[in-house]
């Protein structure tokens, strides 16, 4: 099965604790257990790392959703 996200793509917990849940970053697109890709993400504000399957997060729609497009662009690229 296909990863849906990307490694630097912003994501959400699908089922969140908090009213306002932490942003979290893919670092590491990770082999799939029980026919489920898994991933490594960091907290944006908490640093913290945890390891997720696909059906524990959601992708942010509505904003920059990769890291890449938040870095400033060089001039003539």
């Amino acid at each position: 099965m296909k990863h849906k996200f990307e490694v630097g793509q912003s994501v959400l917990p699908a089922h969140p604790r908090r009213a306002d849940p932490d942003t979290y970053v893919i670092v590491q697109a990770l082999p799939e257990t029980s026919h489920e890709p898994q991933y490594r993400i960091k907290g944006s504000s908490s640093g913290v790392e945890c390891v997720v399957r696909e059906t524990q997060i959601k992708g942010i729609r509505g904003r920059s959703s990769h890291l890449r497009a938040s870095l400033p662009r060089i001039a003539g690229s």
